[in-house]
């Protein structure tokens, strides 16, 4: 799970400077026009971002990044604190953060939440 997590939160960075990039976002196969090469490469390493997580986890952020309300899906646990609402997480969700075998999501704002390898709660 925590490879995952990894790799979504990669995602979440790539996806925010794709979306700073293009206002609308990356193309998607739907759309009429064409891509140019540079949106071409980026849509291919997105891709390849996207390979390495598993599909439910995939659709939880997919859903969430299609929200209104949540622009970061995937945030960190800092020191107790959920850092998309900034509200102090409870001991049990930390120790089930620290388990890693579960997907867990803050309590308070719903985001998927992570702990960093080097940080100490």
């Amino acid at each position: 799970m925590k490879k995952q997590l990894s790799l979504l939160s990669k995602l979440q960075s790539f996806d925010r400077r794709v979306d700073t990039m293009y206002k609308t976002g990356l193309p998607g196969s739907d759309n009429s026009r064409k891509m140019t090469k540079k949106q071409r490469l980026l849509a291919d390493e997105r891709e390849d971002l996207i390979h390495g997580i598993s599909e439910p986890l995939l659709r939880t952020y997919e859903r969430m990044r299609g929200s209104n309300v949540r622009s970061n899906p995937v945030v960190p646990v800092i020191n107790g604190a959920c850092q998309g609402c900034y509200m102090v997480v409870t001991k049990s969700v930390i120790m089930e953060l620290r388990r890693g075998g579960n997907l867990v999501l803050c309590e308070h704002c719903g985001r998927i939440l992570f702990l960093n390898d080097a940080q100490t709660i």
